[in-house]
């Protein structure tokens, strides 16, 4: 079973090579596309007529994909696959030997390389007390017991399906789902095991941490509280968040630190329903003074990564303050209106370029303009229009532009504010939404 998302690149490569390692076994393939627009389901369609492809109407996430794609599912040992992994030969007759040599396995995972042909993953474990997900590279001699396995490849048999349900689709989009299914069986007397015969190519093709590095460290950080907050003991959650305060106040990088912050938020609002779903998977309860930490430290996290956040950002130590640098912005705010009358068609024009060009860079210099002038211009209108309590994320998102420059759909955003004509009640509010973008589904 292989969950897409804008696979069109790898899709054929990663078929091929299932259809062709699957000869000589009754199987089915399935594929589930989560919403693609790249045209992976057609591709499938198309070219691979013997693959059912259930087509999702919104992207479910890896762990909803799987849930919809398992729920179909016939078999006996049931398979998941990404859609950048590239099988071996005799991966899954390996699979098969493990599980049925072992009477306590359950799950089952393969030694995969990376692009280049390395070891990326012989098995893994979750390091205590932060919870980053370790892979282990050193290939052992024989199949081996692993605290949990990547879902690159992953075997499991449909009893345990059937004992355990699904995977916890809330570790959306990606991240930390197989651990936590991991961890879910071992609490049934059920052990993970890597079979070290069973072997797959990972391309590591996604590209989304590229394209928005910020969304991609607060997925990843909010998938590592939420497994924290599931499978931890009281100790070790008391541990994490001493331990996870002081790493953020260390982070050596901006989307790091700022992603800490979002999840730090999104986790301490669904607290509640994250002990509750840590239960329902065989979980003991948290005690109640540990709940009362828990909601108590992730606010601290929250303040800690902001902190840090605005001293990573200052250009250098003994600069003025992120609320003094606003404040003299607000005192220049007759000046910026003034310019804001004199370049309101300039910056019209501007938007234009940029929705045709999206990156045209070397035509805003070609006009004697530069990115620093227009994003300080930019500024400044911020600093007017959000007032005080939104001044701390204006500057962090408008610093994350100056850091990528690639980001100029967040400069096409502002020109359409700056086009329409709004009250100051209306930009604000319209301002207020687009701070909040990465802190909602």
């Amino acid at each position: 079973m292989v969950p897409v998302w804008n696979g069109a690149d790898v899709l054929a490569e990663c078929l091929q090579a299932l259809s062709a390692c699957t000869e000589g076994h009754r199987c089915e393939i399935l594929c589930v596309d989560n919403a693609s627009t790249d045209g992976s389901g057609a591709l499938i369609r198309a070219q691979f007529p013997t693959v059912e492809c259930l087509t999702q109407p919104v992207n479910l996430g890896f762990a909803g994909g799987v849930n919809v794609g398992l729920a179909r599912a016939r078999g006996e040992v049931l398979v998941l696959l990404n859609q950048d992994c590239i099988v071996r030969a005799g991966w899954l007759d390996a699979l098969l030997e493990t599980l049925q040599a072992r009477a306590d396995c359950g799950i089952v995972g393969a030694v995969i390389e990376d692009a280049d042909g390395a070891i990326d993953h012989a098995g893994a474990t979750i390091t205590r007390p932060l919870a980053y997900g370790q892979h282990l590279r050193a290939v052992p001699e024989q199949d081996l017991a692993v605290d949990y396995v990547t879902g690159a490849i992953f075997a499991m048999r449909r009893a345990l399906w059937e004992q355990l349900g699904g995977f916890d689709d809330d570790f959306y989009p990606a991240y930390y789902e197989e651990s936590d299914y991991c961890h879910r069986a071992r609490r049934q007397g059920v052990t993970t095991y890597l079979s070290v015969a069973a072997r797959g190519r990972h391309l590591f093709s996604s590209r989304a941490w590229q394209r928005d590095p910020l969304r991609h460290q607060a997925d990843q950080h909010q998938s590592r509280y939420r497994f924290v907050c599931k499978q931890f003991t009281d100790v070790e959650l008391l541990e994490f968040l001493s331990a996870e305060r002081a790493a953020a106040a260390a982070e050596p990088f901006f989307h790091s630190t700022l992603g800490r912050a979002l999840a730090a938020v999104w986790t301490r609002q669904n607290l509640a329903a994250i002990l509750a779903r840590r239960v329902q998977d065989g979980a003991p309860p948290v005690a109640s003074a540990t709940q009362r930490a828990l909601w108590v430290g992730f606010a601290a996290l929250y303040q800690a990564a902001l902190e840090r956040g605005e001293a990573l950002a200052l250009p250098q130590p003994g600069a003025a303050t992120a609320a003094a640098r606003f404040e003299e912005w607000q005192l220049q705010s007759g000046e910026v209106h003034r310019q804001l009358q004199l370049h309101r068609a300039e910056l019209a024009a501007l938007r234009d370029t940029f929705s045709e060009t999206y990156g045209g860079y070397p035509w805003l210099r070609s006009q004697g303009k530069t990115p620093r002038s227009l994003r300080s211009l930019l500024r400044h209108l911020w600093a007017i229009l959000s007032g005080e309590e939104h001044a701390r994320w204006a500057y962090f998102q408008l610093l994350r532009l100056e850091q990528h420059e690639q980001s100029l759909h967040w400069l096409d955003h502002r020109m359409n504010l700056l086009e329409n004509q709004l009250t100051l009640q209306e930009y604000r509010r319209r301002l207020s939404d687009l701070l909040l973008v990465y802190a909602q589904r």
